[in-house]
């Protein structure tokens, strides 16, 4: 399965097609945002 175009990308996950239509691969992020957006912490 090879991972292809985001089709979304928000604060805690991005979304990609694979080359199967049948399936998505979901990325999430561990980073986190506070006061907004304007404060990232790992």
């Amino acid at each position: 399965m090879e991972k292809r175009q985001e089709l979304y990308a928000g604060k805690a996950k991005s979304v990609y097609t694979t080359d199967d239509p049948d399936l998505l691969v979901l990325n999430f992020r561990d980073d986190t945002s506070a006061f907004d957006g304007k404060r990232k912490s790992r």
